[in-house]
């Protein structure tokens, strides 16, 4: 069986997925609690993967790096934040599958800057999700010394 964009994309969806699975049950004051000022809380780290789906997109498309500084994202309210990341989400999906979905995985692909070809520029943007779910782990753990990570996350 010859692999195609889409089993790459459905890595993409199993990474948010994954990430996502680690927000489950946050109390308000997790989602805002920082170990330390320069650490990113639940929110900042909402806002982030947003501005990070945005610059993929701008970068898949313009082949080139992103300008960081003209992507904003205000938004702190924990559940507008996940309706944001949704639609950032399937907006870079849309667009790797708009861009590579009748063409070869080994075609030119610019993630956030870097030139691979699309299979792995497409994993690449995969490793935010999975670094940022080890961050929400740490700050649940650090809140919450009786969160079992692997009952939540893998069970």
């Amino acid at each position: 069986m010859a692999l195609n964009i889409e089993d790459f994309v459905e890595g993409l969806r199993g990474s948010r997925a994954h990430f996502l699975k680690h927000l489950d049950g946050l109390s308000p004051d997790q989602i805002t609690w920082k170990p330390y000022p320069e650490c990113k809380s639940v929110i900042e780290t909402l806002q982030h993967l947003v501005i990070d789906d945005t610059a993929a997109i701008e970068s898949l498309k313009s082949n080139d790096h992103p300008n960081y500084d003209a992507i904003k994202v205000e938004e702190t309210d924990f559940s507008s934040l996940l309706s944001l990341l949704a639609e950032s989400h399937a907006k870079l999906i849309a667009q790797i599958v708009t861009q590579f979905g009748s063409g070869p995985l080994d075609a030119e692909a610019c993630a956030w800057g870097s030139k691979l070809p699309a299979a792995r520029a497409i994993a690449t943007l995969s490793s935010e999700d999975y670094f940022h779910a080890g961050q929400v782990s740490f700050i649940r753990m650090a809140t919450d010394p009786t969160w079992d990570y692997y009952e939540k996350i893998y069970s």
